[in-house]
């Protein structure tokens, strides 16, 4: 018998079964194709409230309707002090009524000197020490700086670690005083 005719039709077998493959993934997966699959879903910020040494309680509710930036920071490391400029720099601009930052040190240090390092940054927002139960409601920390950005229905949007250039943190802030 002839084995030609079975040779010319295994040829043609396989490319068509490969380009089918082919059309196949790219129907059933078109955004990925065309790379629109980059849409991230907004996780509900972990509720917390703290005492502040001077007695007074912060919420996350007190952010409510506000784009809130929450860095986990440590006084006496130059990449943070680097951050807390970016965050200076980015109040001034959006202000407090559109844009509020909490930022918590981990410091085990007093407030008194926390206070101190703020006024010697001039930074034009508060600084607070953080709390063990709020460290580890956000889930832990294993670097700082670590910042959470919360859009103004309390979900967070965007998580950073390291040092958080401006561009980045601008163009969160802008989709968040969008909605």
């Amino acid at each position: 018998m002839n084995a030609q005719p079975n040779a010319w039709h295994s040829r043609l077998l396989i490319p068509a079964f490969t380009s089918g493959i082919v059309l196949l993934t790219v129907i059933l997966t078109p955004g990925r194709a065309f790379g629109q699959n980059n849409v991230r879903v907004a996780q509900p910020a972990p509720s917390f409230v703290m005492k502040e040494a001077h007695g007074k309680t912060i919420k996350l509710t007190d952010f409510k309707n506000k784009a809130l930036i929450l860095c986990f920071f440590a006084t006496w490391d130059e990449p943070c002090r680097k951050q807390m400029g970016i965050f200076n720099d980015m109040v001034g601009r959006y202000g407090e009524t559109n844009l509020a930052v909490l930022a918590l040190a981990i410091d085990q240090t007093q407030p008194d000197s926390v206070k101190a390092y703020a006024e010697k940054q001039h930074l034009n927002y508060a600084l607070h020490m953080a709390d063990y139960d709020v460290i580890q409601t956000f889930g832990g920390l294993t670097s700082v700086p670590v910042t959470f950005v919360i859009d103004k229905n309390q979900n967070v949007i965007d998580k950073f670690v390291g040092v958080t250039e401006t561009n980045a943190l601008d163009a969160d802030i802008r989709a968040i005083l969008k909605q």
